[in-house]
C-alpha cells in the first residue's frame, strides 16, 4: 500500500464517518437537545437517520482498524512499525469501547415511540443510559491517531506532519478531558482526516 493508497483509502472513511456524523437530525440541532421528550421526538420522527449513524459509526472504526494494520505491515521492522501496530491496536480498542453506545442507539431507535407514549413529565426517563465506555474510547481514538502520526514520522512518511498531528491529538485528549468537558468523536477524524490528505500529497 503506497501512502497515496493508504491516504486515499483513510479519507474515504473519514468523509463516511462524517457523513455518519451529520445523517441523524439529532447531530444537526444546535446546541444538542437536553431535554428528555425532546431528544426522544428526534430520534423517533428520524428512526431511519439514528439508526444509520448507529451503523455507520463502528463500521468506520472497523475500517480504521484494518487500514491502520496494513500500514503497519507496510512499514520497515523498527520502532516506527510497532508504534503502528499500537494503533491498529487502539483503533481495534476503540471499535470494542464503541459497541455498547451503538447498541443503546439501536436500543432506542426502537423503543422511542414507546418511550414518548409512556413519558412522564414528573419522572423523566433516562435517555441515554450510561455505559461507561465513552471516555475509554475517546482515549483509545485519540492515541490511534497519534500513535500513526508518531510512527508516520518515524518512517519518514510524514516527518513533520506526522508529529504534529500527534500533538492534536494529545492536545484533543487533554482539551475534552480538561476544558470541553466532551470530546465530539468527529473531531477525533479532522484530525486523521488532516493525516489522510498529508499522505495523498506526500504520495
Amino acid at each position: 500500500m503506497t501512502s497515496r493508497t493508504a491516504g486515499i483509502a483513510l479519507l474515504a472513511v473519514c468523509i463516511l464517518f462524517m457523513i455518519g456524523a451529520s445523517v441523524a437530525a439529532y447531530f444537526r440541532r444546535f446546541p444538542i437537545p437536553t431535554d428528555p421528550l425532546e431528544q426522544l421526538t428526534l430520534i423517533a420522527n428520524d428512526r431511519a437517520g439514528w439508526t444509520a449513524q448507529a451503523v455507520i459509526f463502528p463500521v468506520c472504526f472497523l475500517a480504521f482498524t484494518i487500514i491502520f494494520g496494513w500500514m503497519a505491515a507496510q512499514l520497515p521492522a523498527g520502532s516506527a512499525r510497532w508504534l503502528a501496530i499500537a494503533a491498529a491496536l487502539a483503533a481495534g480498542a476503540a471499535l470494542l469501547l464503541w459497541l455498547p453506545i451503538s447498541a443503546d442507539r439501536l436500543r432506542l431507535a426502537a423503543r422511542a415511540a414507546e418511550m414518548i407514549a409512556a413519558y412522564d413529565p414528573t419522572a423523566p426517563s433516562e435517555v441515554f443510559r450510561d455505559t461507561g465506555t465513552f471516555w475509554p474510547y475517546t482515549f483509545c481514538a485519540l492515541a490511534s491517531v497519534a500513535l500513526l502520526g508518531a510512527a508516520l514520522a518515524l518512517a519518514g512518511v510524514l516527518p513533520v506532519l506526522g508529529w504534529i498531528v500527534a500533538a492534536l491529538a494529545l492536545v484533543g485528549a487533554l482539551t475534552g478531558a480538561f476544558v470541553m468537558h466532551d470530546w465530539p468523536p468527529f473531531l477525533s477524524y479532522v484530525i486523521l482526516m488532516v493525516l489522510s490528505i498529508g499522505l495523498i500529497r506526500a504520495g
